[in-house]
């Protein structure tokens, strides 16, 4: 009997882990938009970004894009996250193998074409029993540019923010 109650409890106890219990992003510190500054936060489904005009296009991905300009200087960020599930995780590999694109927007800014060398994403649907068109994610990144020639880091970019979609389905 007593096997039983042991067994009982440790199943009642268990837990099943979904993928949002085993990726956590705290709901604070969101990066601001710059002062004076104009920021989008927004994603589309089944869409990838055309590299030659990194523009978006249509794709298997779930295509998160952050464009951040003030006073003419800013960045262009797209984050090509799986379609299933209602959280990802994008580490190292995935970030240098294409799957994170940093685009600089400064046309005057004479800079080193640099790319992402080091980083992850972590994204998390606040809002998964919803339509794709009404819901809310949270993403965290940390993307680390530089040139893969030389090991010196050019530049780290950091972005905790709400995204929400750009296309209606219904």
């Amino acid at each position: 009997m007593a096997f039983l109650v042991l067994s009982l409890c440790i199943i009642s106890c268990s837990k099943h882990k979904s993928d949002a219990d085993e990726i956590h992003i705290l709901e604070r510190d969101l990066t601001p938009c710059p002062a004076n500054g104009n920021c989008k936060y927004q994603f589309t489904e089944h869409a990838d970004f055309n590299t030659e005009e990194y523009t978006p296009k249509s794709g298997e991905y779930r295509l998160f894009s952050a464009n951040v300009n003030a006073n003419g200087v800013g960045f262009l960020l797209y984050i090509k996250a799986p379609m299933k599930g209602n959280s990802f995780l994008l580490n190292k590999q995935d970030v240098i193998s294409g799957r994170v694109k940093l685009i600089n927007t400064c046309a005057s800014c004479l800079s080193t074409a640099l790319e992402p060398t080091d980083g992850y994403v972590k994204g998390i649907n606040l809002t998964p029993g919803k339509p794709a068109d009404q819901t809310k994610w949270i993403i965290e990144a940390s993307i680390t540019m530089g040139t893969k020639t030389t090991a010196q880091t050019n530049n780290v970019v950091n972005l905790k923010q709400y995204f929400y979609p750009n296309f209606v389905l219904n």
